[in-house]
């Protein structure tokens, strides 16, 4: 988790085509302003990534693990997430936390400061 945690912050990866969609539906949902740059969003990404008190979860669908960070960022909780190879999935806000990542398939692993620091 930590090697593919790294990864993104060192590189925001996108799949083929899939970041001004994304940025996209994150001005259309009000996430971000109708003025934010993909800049912007990998900005909140990184943020996120960045932040020790960040809430570092495993997601799995169909039998594959995401990493996903939940932390807020300018009063809102963002939710990240990204394959193992450090290819992003997703980034949105997350209006009910805990009730979203009681859903079924996430795992909690710790806060980001302790993925950080694993041996």
């Amino acid at each position: 988790m930590l090697k593919a945690i790294k990864a993104v912050r060192s590189q925001v990866c996108w799949k083929h085509n899939s970041a001004v969609r994304h940025l996209r539906k994150r001005k259309q949902r009000g996430h971000l302003p109708s003025t934010a740059t993909l800049e912007d969003y990998e900005r909140i990404i990184l943020t996120v990534l960045q932040d020790k008190t960040g809430r570092a979860y495993r997601y799995w669908y169909n039998g594959i693990p995401y990493v996903t960070v939940v932390a807020t960022v300018d009063t809102r909780q963002w939710l990240v997430m990204f394959a193992y190879d450090g290819v992003m999935e997703s980034a949105f806000v997350v209006e009910q936390p805990k009730r979203y990542l009681s859903k079924p398939g996430f795992e909690w692993i710790g806060s980001l400061n302790e993925v950080d620091n694993e041996l």
